[in-house]
């Protein structure tokens, strides 16, 4: 074990290297942090009021356009300040090395080490600079105690990736083939950091991006073989958005993973099923938000309490944090997670726009079942922009 491990620390030292190596070359590397947020979680644990702090952090250097190479690195924890229990130091997190226009035709060849793109989140629209169409109902704050979900899959592992992209503004096709480093870690949650190989698992998935002013799909599907001993699974999805003036759609619909030597046919507990209309009426809004829980996610699980869960969130909110300084509102969130248990939290909370920063702070009152123990928990949460 010990010999793997210094194997693995030599490999990503020298990959790294290289790398810099070529960016030195190519010309002088930017350094850019594309992602900050920081979510403080305030409430009662064991009689005392305790904090307990978010924390997802990026920093990335990238080559350019010409060398077309990036590579990134990151500070993700559920509770920073336990330093002492979960020592944070910042974490390799991806690299990749880009080669376009191969053939002369709009395809382009990325070799990848670490984490990639996540399936059906919105998120892969930003290939279009398309406007930001993801659900506000993810992430750290809606999710502090179970699986942060955030879109359906996504990839991890070290392999490579063809990307298609016969119109420039409105479509793209992606292949992937790669071992998978995220099904060495079941049951975590959320997953263990990547590492730079794993011991002969392997996974390939195809996904389709269609965008248009009114109306974007993006649809993937996915496989994963252990040749070693046998062991397959399956996974699918598709996220289709339209609007047309006040009214938007969103859905996310799709099973992150179906292991048939488990489950020997589909059902509802493997689907991850996210529908959420909304409706604005100048600057107000009425956002409801309904939401089945996958047993598996991540390649991880099942996850104790998710099968079977369904979240019904109901956003009545004011402002536009593209568009207004201040934002405020009232959520109402159930959560049935079987037939005799679940929840109800009534979340007033306050938006603010400022230059490079926005900040939430959210307030969930859980009225049923009652409990002064655990009535409330306060959110504060800080994402930068760059």
């Amino acid at each position: 074990m010990g010999m793997l491990k210094s194997t693995r620390a030599l490999a990503l030292s020298a990959l790294l290297g290289l790398f810099l190596f070529l960016a030195g070359l190519a010309f002088p590397a930017n350094i850019i942090v594309p992602k900050m947020d920081l979510i403080t979680r305030g409430g009662m644990d064991g009689g005392a009021f305790t904090l307990q702090t978010f924390g997802d952090i990026t920093l990335e250097v990238q080559g350019g356009y010409k060398f077309g190479g990036s590579l990134a690195f990151n500070v993700q924890n559920l509770n920073l300040e336990n330093l002492t229990a979960t020592p944070l130091p910042l974490g390799f997190l991806s690299a990749s090395i880009i080669i376009r226009d191969l053939f002369s035709a709009p395809l382009s060849l990325t070799y990848f080490v670490g984490q990639d793109d996540t399936f059906c989140s919105g998120d892969g629209f930003a290939l279009f600079g398309a406007q930001p169409i993801m659900t506000a109902y993810r992430g750290f704050m809606y999710f502090p105690t179970g699986p942060v979900y955030d879109g359906i899959y996504q990839v991890q592992g070290t392999g490579a990736r063809f990307e298609f992209v016969p119109k420039i503004e409105a479509l793209s096709f992606d292949f992937y083939l790669y071992e998978d480093t995220r099904s060495q870690f079941p049951g975590i949650s959320p997953p263990a950091p990547p590492i730079i190989s794993s011991p002969g698992t392997y996974s390939t998935d195809v996904r389709f991006l269609l965008n248009y002013a009114a109306i974007k799909v993006e649809g993937f599907a996915g496989s994963t073989l252990t040749p070693k001993s046998q062991d397959y699974y399956f996974r699918g999805g598709i996220l289709f958005y339209a609007t047309n003036r006040n009214v938007e759609f969103l859905a996310q619909i799709g099973i992150p993973k179906w292991d048939p030597g488990v489950d020997s046919t589909l059902n509802i507990n493997l689907f991850y099923l996210l529908v959420e209309p909304r409706l604005h009426l100048g600057s107000f809004s009425i956002v409801p938000t309904f939401f089945w829980h996958p047993s598996y996610y991540m390649q991880a699980g099942p996850n104790p309490g998710e099968a079977g869960s369904f979240d019904v969130n109901l956003n009545i909110g004011y402002g536009d944090p593209s568009k207004d300084t201040l934002q405020g509102g009232l959520e109402n969130n159930f959560r049935f997670q079987s037939a005799t248990q679940g929840e109800f939290k009534l979340s007033p909370w306050l938006g603010v726009s400022t230059p490079g920063v926005l900040w939430k702070v959210k307030v969930d009152a859980k009225l049923w079942p009652f409990s002064y123990s655990d009535l409330f928990a306060v959110f504060v949460g800080a994402q930068a922009e760059f």
